[in-house]
């Protein structure tokens, strides 16, 4: 009878391994999922900042050609213009901007000397 017992306790923990490896199997497949999903997330919005990094480096140099033409069409383009810029940044009647004060560097304090008990 000892055998009887013995048998189907082993039966019976091998059921309830079974149980568990189909609960693991199921909670694997379930992370594989959410793994799948996220990971295409991620791949589309990478595509969608690929796609925007582009549209933006085009946005930059139309922007760089349509300010040519028009210093080109207002005549900014002169070297007097740009002469006289420079012009501008040495005039003498301007008012000077006060340049901001820097604090001194820190200096540790003297250290007082110590009193010898007598």
């Amino acid at each position: 009878m000892s055998a009887r017992r013995d048998l189907r306790a082993a039966l019976e923990e091998i059921r309830q391994l079974r149980a568990a490896l189909a609960e693991a199997g199921r909670a694997i497949a379930a992370r594989d999922e959410r793994l799948n999903i996220l990971t295409r997330q991620f791949a589309e919005a990478s595509a969608r900042i690929i796609r925007q990094e582009t549209e933006l480096c085009d946005a930059r140099t139309e922007l760089a050609a349509t300010q040519r033409q028009l210093d080109a069409a207002l005549g900014m383009d002169d070297p007097a213009v740009e002469a006289g810029a420079r012009w501008q940044s040495r005039r003498t009647d301007l008012p000077t901007v006060p340049q901001p004060i820097t604090p001194a560097p820190r200096v540790p304090l003297p250290q007082r000397p110590t009193q010898t008990a007598a």
